[in-house]
């Protein structure tokens, strides 16, 4: 008896000495629970797809693509990859109905196979996998990637701008860009990662939401892998390709942050109208065919657009400022030239070549003394036969090695001609429009908008009326700006301090010079972009310029907000004259005087600071509901608050 009440005791004191290891062990399998829900809620969340019903659960179940045959085998080897997880009636279910909603046919060895498997692992609820898949492919993954694509052209221009030594070894080796990147392109580096550095990768990808950052984070494997590349002898070309495999290979988990890092300090050192202008072409959603005309692989170096330099007051473009240098004859120079840029006649190249080699050593020697952060920019005539030199001029530059060299796009011809549609003559020095070739003599009649109108009927009235409608009208420039605003730290981005801080205000000072974030490129029936459905929301406006305003419509997606113009004289028509991140509005500000008045401000942080890149004063009827849709939108970009315990 006494034998077994101690056996009983000792039992007893075993449970009472583990039970708090017991706890330990159960609190820590809740914990992880709750991380492998809140991934799930992560996905669904960044993607937008969290109350999107499953697609799969009605639909026709025809499987009638023209290509059939290959996906059903193609499943077949995904199934095996998947260790029969998944059966292949299943996989050729989802596969085919993508396909059908896309409206294309399945095409084999695009990298559609290797994503889907990914996200597969990440073993989100049934429900939501479609749609994850959906909205991760569309969004974020580039719509050609073809070895033709014009993707390969925008990679190789953009590895040319940040270290052209690269790029021209790459190029000496007969190395294309597809022959390296079309995987890194087609499956968001997922064919050269581990299943779990992938989904870091592509977490920390589309909480950053930005699609163009591809290209960056390409830069960086190239530039950390740049002793061993320049190593690689002609004729061995596929050593090349092989050592950025394993550079690709070679990411952990713990390097993500660090090569987001890096990549971001890329993206920050790339003109931002690049990303605007090339991002159509790359990932759609699109209304711009023009710029699908470019032959970008005949370029030499990135283009500027000229509107670019004409839209704000700073000769930037995001974070990037120009050093202009005009390559047109000392005599065009002369009789009218961009404020702020230089002249090297490149005529000399050739007819005076150690002329011209002093003038480029003293040019480089006081860019280098004062302003050597600025990048190149090259202003020639906007001709085939008047930009020889110029284009003498880049292909030295990128000999040399020199980073960060682009050419305005259209030369001083269509930097002239954005000048003078934004009424903005300031900007070209020494300009005489009887002695300029380019400039017509007759002079354009000025805009009778809304708010002119406005002006002469309230002018009998008051005086506070008068400087009100007039503050509307003609805001006044130059006026110094407020404080900007203390913004919280970049990491502190989404915890209460800086909530509290709203983008929306009345703000009866908002009297910022207007500063479009684009040009009109091309005209579309106004009823069929109205109705896209990638649009959300779209709201009536007239936006304000200091010699009247123009009808127009503001429209908002999920991640960007366009201003769209009523094309003069052609009725049912609409240019985009400006696209938006969401992530970059700054602050709506609206009068009390006029609540209808909206002014939008755009920009984008750096150390604490906001720098305002674009303004857009917008008249719209409903103000208030506009204003709203866009705090929501906004709202809705912004990660869920991180649970706080009491």
């Amino acid at each position: 008896m006494a034998e077994k009440k101690q056996t009983k005791n000792e039992s007893f004191s075993s449970l009472d000495d583990n039970w708090e290891t017991d706890v330990n062990i159960l609190s820590n399998e809740l914990a992880e629970l709750d991380s492998e829900d809140n991934k799930t809620d992560d996905w669904t969340r960044l993607l937008g797809v969290s109350i999107k019903p499953n697609p799969l659960d009605d639909w026709d179940q025809l499987y009638n693509l023209n290509n059939q045959c290959a996906l059903r085998n193609d499943c077949r080897k995904l199934a095996n990859e998947l260790k029969n997880k998944r059966s292949v009636p299943e996989l050729e279910s989802f596969l085919t109905l993508y396909c059908k909603k896309r409206g294309m046919d399945y095409i084999k060895d695009i990298g559609w196979l290797m994503i889907l498997e990914k996200i597969l692992l990440l073993n989100l609820p049934s429900a939501h996998e479609f749609n994850v898949f959906f909205a991760f492919t569309t969004k974020y993954i580039p719509k050609d990637t073809s070895p033709d694509a014009q993707i390969f052209d925008v990679f190789r221009l953009l590895l040319q701008y940040h270290d052209p030594q690269i790029s021209n070894h790459l190029e000496a080796l007969h190395c294309s860009p597809a022959m390296y990147t079309k995987n890194w392109f087609s499956t968001l580096f997922a064919c050269s990662l581990s299943t779990e550095t992938c989904h870091e990768l592509w977490r920390v990808y589309i909480e950053q939401g930005d699609p163009f950052l591809v290209f960056h984070l390409a830069i960086v494997f190239l530039i950390n892998a740049k002793e061993e590349i320049l190593q690689v002898k002609r004729g061995e070309k596929a050593q090349a390709c092989q050592i950025l495999e394993n550079m690709a290979s070679q990411l952990s988990v713990e390097d993500v942050n660090d090569f987001f890092q890096l990549a971001l300090h890329y993206s920050s050192q790339t003109p931002e109208c690049i990303r605007k202008d090339f991002h159509y072409i790359i990932f759609g959603a699109n209304f711009d065919e023009e710029v699908k005309e470019m032959q970008m692989n005949k370029m030499l170096c990135l283009p500027i657009p000229a509107v670019d330099l004409t839209a704000n007051d700073e000769i930037s473009s995001g974070n990037v400022n120009f050093f202009i240098v005009d390559c047109r004859s000392n005599a065009d120079f002369d009789s009218g030239h961009f404020v702020s840029s230089f002249n090297l006649n490149c005529v000399s190249i050739v007819d005076e070549p150690e002329k011209f080699e002093i003038a480029l050593n003293s040019l480089e020697c006081y860019k280098t003394s004062r302003r050597a952060e600025d990048h190149y920019l090259i202003l020639g005539y906007g001709s085939d036969e008047g930009d020889n030199y110029m284009n003498m001029l880049i292909g030295m530059f990128i000999q040399k090695g020199k980073p960060h060299v682009s050419f305005v796009q259209g030369g001083y011809k269509k930097l002239h001609d954005c000048i003078g549609q934004h009424n903005r003559w300031e900007l070209i020095a020494m300009h005489s429009e009887e002695k300029c070739e380019l400039c017509s003599h007759e002079k354009v009649a000025p805009k009778w908008g809304f708010f002119t109108k406005m002006k002469s009927a309230v002018s009998n009235t008051s005086n506070r009326m008068k400087e009100r409608v007039e503050a509307v009208v003609f805001p006044i420039g130059d006026e110094k700006k407020g404080n900007e605003a203390d913004h919280a730290d970049s990491k502190q981005r989404h915890n209460k301090r800086y909530r509290q801080q709203s983008v929306f205000t009345i703000d009866e000072n908002s009297d910022e010079e207007l500063t479009p974030g684009g040009a009109a490129v091309d005209e579309n029936p106004k009823e069929e972009i109205l109705l896209s459905k990638e649009f959300t929301e779209t709201f009536e406006c007239q936006e304000v310029f200091r010699d009247g305003s123009i009808n127009g419509h503001i429209a908002l997606t999920r991640t960007h907000i366009y201003v769209l113009h009523d094309v003069p004289g052609k009725k049912g028509y609409v240019t985009t004259e400006a696209r938006h991140a969401l992530s970059t509005v700054i602050a709506v500000t609206s009068r009390r005087s006029v609540p209808e008045m909206l002014t939008f401000k755009l920009g984008y942080e750096m150390n604490g600071s906001s720098k305002i890149t674009a303004v857009h004063k917008l008249y719209v009827p409903k103000a208030g509901e506009c204003a709203k849709a866009v705090k929501l939108a906004i709202y809705a970009l912004r990660p869920l608050p991180e649970a706080t315990t009491s």
